[in-house]
């Protein structure tokens, strides 16, 4: 998936920065979700003919306009509130994002990476708090290895 504009409340411009600019990788089950949802956006083009705009935006309403300012908030929260979760926002989403990454094991400058930061810095001291934990658990496995009580693999 490529990265390459924002929107605000009036227009499309351009990324604040050239590591806005990106393309991140994306995993097989949201390729499947997001090739349903072209499908999706495909009969909507049939079903409403001229009525439907077609523009280069991956989530749009039903007639291919983008959504607005708050579109994605009218989303998130729609699904939120069928479902026992706490409320968050697509900022929220981002963070949360970025500290499964972190918990999971990934590399800060990764995580660095696919959120656009311009520095590696501006990541770890947003997340340096899950970078210490991270260190005492690779230092513990660390250990656990050297002392030979690693897992056999075969």
């Amino acid at each position: 998936m490529v990265i390459s504009k924002s929107r605000n409340d009036k227009k499309v411009i351009k990324s604040k920065t050239s590591s806005s600019f990106r393309t991140i990788p994306i995993g097989d089950k949201l390729i499947k979700d997001l090739s349903a949802y072209k499908d999706w956006q495909k009969q909507n083009k049939e079903r409403y003919g001229e009525k439907y705009i077609d523009q280069d935006y991956v989530i749009t309403t039903w007639s291919g306009r983008p959504l607005g300012p708050y579109g994605i908030n009218k989303v998130l929260k729609s699904i939120i509130d069928k479902t026992d979760l706490p409320k968050i926002s697509p900022h929220g989403l981002r963070h949360t994002h970025a500290i499964m990454m972190l918990e999971s094991g990934n590399d800060i400058k990764v995580v660095s990476e696919r959120l656009g930061h311009p520095a590696l810095n501006v990541t770890s001291d947003v997340y340096l708090y899950i970078t210490k934990k991270h260190e005492l658990e690779s230092v513990n496995r660390l250990e656990k290895y050297l002392e030979g009580d690693e897992e056999d693999e075969e």
